[in-house]
């Protein structure tokens, strides 16, 4: 018993830096709780499985939750604006929204699942508004080239009109001529 003392006080700094470790690794083995980042592209597929009815509840929600937690409710509404069968689907709306929220956005809120998703969203809104913007134009040149169209029909209508009565009075004339030629002889 005397011999094990003696070794322990020797080695006591030995003894106690061991413990210390094992105790210290075994706080690490502990799990921390951690505060769960929300994924924005599992909330999207979610809104994908309601129905008008559930969506335009969760419009509601998501509105009346915007005192509370600003930023992720901001989000929120970004995706059911960015929604296509949402009945607030505006994709001008939501590319703003995604611009305002990435300027305010901390970025230690990012994960790289929900910096992906943002990143395709944002993908996706340009190229639905150049898309958009391209349709508007051709739109717009249709109603142009639609009235130069009717203009150039009424053109070529008063055109017809004009050959139509100088073609009668061509036969008219004609059957003048014809009577004065019969009566001449």
């Amino acid at each position: 018993m005397m011999k094990i003392l003696l070794t322990l006080t020797k080695n006591t700094p030995y003894f106690l830096l061991l413990i210390f470790l094992l105790l210290n690794s075994g706080c690490q083995l502990i799990n921390q709780p951690t505060k769960q980042m929300i994924s924005y592209g599992q909330y999207y597929l979610w809104l994908k499985s309601l129905n008008q009815e559930e969506l335009q509840q969760e419009i509601v929600q998501q509105r009346q939750n915007l005192a509370v937690d600003r930023m992720d409710n901001e989000l929120y509404l970004l995706l059911i604006h960015a929604l296509p069968h949402s009945p607030i689907h505006n994709p001008y709306t939501a590319k703003s929204l995604l611009n305002s929220f990435q300027q305010g956005y901390v970025n230690t809120r990012y994960n790289s699942e929900n910096l992906a998703f943002i990143t395709m969203l944002r993908d996706q809104l340009n190229e639905q508004l150049l898309t958009l913007d391209k349709m508007t134009k051709t739109s717009l040149l249709n109603k142009k080239n639609q009235s130069k169209i009717k203009l150039i029909d009424k053109k070529i209508l008063h055109q017809q009109q004009t050959i139509k009565r100088l073609t009668q009075q061509i036969i008219q004339l004609k059957k003048i001529e014809q009577t004065i030629n019969e009566h001449g002889q």
